[in-house]
């Protein structure tokens, strides 16, 4: 009985290149660059252009602090509901602790949209 051929095996000849192209030589006479402007360039966020409407606008920071502090968030926003009787996100409660963070130190607040 015959063999089958392994599709790893022919997947992999496949891939490798035939041929090889033959190096260059470097010319003895030195090119003058040509330096062109830039090219204005559309900025993305990285990992794709989707950004959920909820993340619109606004950035991430990471904060390194001792778990205690992010167990107290997670059980305030567990226990607060807002008018509606839904759970506050934790998102807000940071925001409301910065803004009383910064009426202490005469800052302004920011308003949120």
């Amino acid at each position: 009985m015959s063999r089958k051929p392994s599709l790893l095996a022919s997947a992999l000849k496949s891939s490798e290149p035939e041929t090889l192209p033959a190096p260059r030589q470097p010319s003895a006479e030195p090119k003058a660059a040509v330096v062109s402007p830039p090219l204005p360039q559309k900025v993305e966020p990285q990992g794709g252009s989707y950004v959920p409407p909820s993340r619109a606008n606004k950035t991430a920071k990471t904060h390194h602090l001792p778990p205690a502090y992010w167990e107290t968030l997670e059980e305030i926003s567990f226990r607060t509901r807002d008018e509606k009787g839904k759970r506050v996100p934790q998102e807000r409660l940071v925001a409301e602790a910065l803004n009383l963070l910064f009426v202490k130190y005469n800052y302004p607040q920011v308003r949120d949209e």
